[in-house]
């Protein structure tokens, strides 16, 4: 049995795909270990849910999964808290920044900022975040995404990022995600799209909720929560088409929830 200094935390700051809901925001995370304070994406709303949570010079680090402006919309602003936090001396350490290679603007204005230390990663790569380790596989998306694994004392929480995922697919095609996933103590995952929208979430490069409960049951994941919820229909219906194919209970997450890894 894990202690208690093996426990990850991961608080929802945005579960939204697309755009906000009001007062609320797009994807973001902050996952803790003791000290350690990783902000998973940056959408829209972030910072001001992160805020309320901790101050950005007590982050340890930043992993962005891909450049949709529903998971980075808030980084460039981001970068100027970071700048206010070194003109005020509060932050004189580097923020490591871990993220597919940004388009040009976007990665001159993260590398105008002294105290942010820019690492573009990919699905080779593994990063050590405190006692954090963090490994990434490519998903199928229109952009280059990488789904996220973090583990600590044999503790597991995996984001699927943004990802189409067909049971149908070729072995190649479809075993990324499952083997990244696998015995997850944690597994949260993106479900766009309900039962019967299959075609359309393949096109879009997303899930629909039955096939993340699909997902869930393929890689054994201990606990399955759906994130990247809709602006339309009945999110309980999202619960209950992945229960129906996981064969087991589902989370829908809420704003400022906290789970325990």
């Amino acid at each position: 049995m894990a202690s208690r200094h093996d426990t990850l935390t991961v608080t929802v700051l945005g579960y939204w795909g697309t755009y906000p809901g009001p007062g609320e925001a797009t994807t973001g995370f902050l996952v803790e270990h003791g000290d350690t304070k990783i902000l998973l994406d940056c959408g829209s709303g972030v910072l001001a849910q992160l805020l309320q949570l901790c101050d950005v010079q007590d982050l340890s680090a930043v992993v962005v999964t891909h450049h949709h402006h529903d998971h980075v919309a808030d980084l460039g602003v981001l970068t100027y808290a970071v700048l206010l936090s070194r003109l005020m001396k509060t932050r004189t350490e580097k923020l490591p920044a871990y993220m597919p290679q940004p388009g040009s603007d976007m990665k001159q204005s993260l590398l105008a900022e002294p105290l942010i230390d820019l690492h573009v990663v990919d699905e080779h790569s593994t990063v050590a975040i405190g006692d954090v380790l963090v490994r990434f596989v490519c998903t199928q998306h229109p952009v280059y995404c990488l789904a996220v694994r973090m583990e600590v004392g044999g503790r597991v929480f995996v984001f699927s990022a943004d990802s189409a995922w067909d049971p149908q697919s070729s072995v190649a095609v479809r075993q990324g995600l499952p083997d990244l996933a696998r015995g997850a103590d944690l597994f949260v995952c993106e479900a766009s799209m309900y039962k019967g929208q299959e075609s359309d979430a393949k096109g879009a490069g997303h899930m629909t909720a039955p096939q993340a409960g699909l997902l869930g049951r393929e890689a054994a994941v201990r606990r399955l929560a759906l994130t990247h919820y809709p602006h339309y229909g009945e999110h309980r219906d999202l619960k209950m088409q992945a229960e129906a194919t996981y064969r087991g209970p589902v989370e829908l997450l809420s704003t400022r929830q906290v789970l325990t890894v």
